[in-house]
């Protein structure tokens, strides 16, 4: 369903930027027309990184992480309202300052696809959440027979998912933000512009250093982690102070930007709390039924023996898996 969205979306962002492209000069403007490009990647980015986080939930039965890209479909569809009222606002302002009149058949197509995009999304994310009800379900079942009915196991590795989930989220919109900033607002003579380009690569390996800390149980690791993550919340504020303090200098992409920044500074947040979660959770035992549960994949995907996948399934219905009490109670491990 997310590659039948994504294909949608992507062909309609095409269809406006093909209009865009016969009465603009995005690549030399210094106004508004410069960020229509960027903003055109960051949604067909944003469909691909659906795909991935769709797929990915479904290949390792995470629950968290399809409920959040639930959340980040229902989030783009905020952003293309943004769109539409930034790109109909340019068309406008066009007419009246530099005299660019569209025909009257490229006006009607540019405002029925910037209308139709986030009706799309509209209707995507609902189908999307119902999918991901079902996926919940399923995957609470499978969460019981893997987890167990210990409900301080059940809770650790739930936080340890909602951890890896934010890790992901963190690093598209960390990205997303950076590439808006740096082609929107900074020029290349700002001494801002070299450490922004710096400073990407290092959060994404900082990124990527927390997980593996994580899934090792490396205190320092994760405490340096936290602290980058400190850093990183106050970026977003003193970015969102200035956005609205230089006025002039964002006036084309405050709104953009405003909205693209809350909710990094929202995921970044929200991933220092559940750090700080998963870092109490260390030494409990978490790391060793990890290991052993990526063992029990290995073996499900095919490298046992038929006979021994037959014992187990023998072994599941003697324990009482098959039970409809069971699969009830198993409901509610998922979240």
């Amino acid at each position: 369903m997310t590659l039948v969205e994504a294909t949608v979306i992507i062909i309609l962002e095409a269809v406006v930027a093909a209009i865009f492209l016969r009465y603009y000069d995005v690549i030399n403007s210094t106004g508004p027309p410069r960020g229509v490009p960027v903003y055109l990647i960051i949604f067909i980015g944003a469909q691909i990184f659906l795909i991935y986080i769709s797929a990915d939930a479904i290949w390792h039965e995470n629950t968290i992480q399809m409920i959040s890209a639930v959340l980040f479909n229902a989030c783009v569809c905020f952003y293309s309202i943004f769109q539409y009222k930034q790109m109909i606002g340019l068309v406008t302002q066009s007419v009246i300052q530099d005299g660019i009149v569209m025909t009257a058949a490229d006006e009607n197509t540019l405002k029925a696809t910037l209308l139709a995009i986030p009706i799309v999304l509209g209707v995507f994310s609902l189908l999307f959440a119902f999918c991901a009800y079902k996926m919940y379900l399923e995957f609470g079942w499978k969460m019981y027979k893997k987890i167990g009915a210990d409900p301080k196991m059940r809770d650790m590795y739930r936080t340890y998912q909602i951890f890896l989930t934010f890790l992901k989220l963190d690093i598209f919109f960390v990205l997303g933000f950076g590439i808006q900033f740096l082609v929107l607002v900074i020029q290349p003579s700002d001494p801002e512009f070299a450490i922004t380009i710096a400073a990407i690569p290092i959060m994404l390996v900082v990124f990527v250093v927390a997980a593996y800390g994580l899934k090792r149980e490396n205190v320092w690791m994760m405490r340096l982690f936290c602290l980058g993550l400190l850093a990183a919340v106050a970026y977003f504020i003193f970015k969102l102070v200035r956005i609205h303090v230089r006025k002039e200098q964002y006036q084309y992409t405050k709104n953009y930007l405003t909205f693209f920044a809350c909710l990094s500074l929202a995921v970044v947040m929200t991933t220092f709390v559940i750090s700080i979660l998963c870092y109490r959770n260390f030494g409990q035992g978490l790391e060793q039924h990890i290991s052993i549960t990526r063992q029990q994949r290995k073996s499900d995907s095919g490298l046992d023996s038929p006979r021994v996948n037959t014992s187990n399934r023998m072994s599941e219905g003697a324990s009482g898996f098959d039970d409809p009490a069971s699969e009830s109670a198993s409901r509610s491990l998922s979240l």
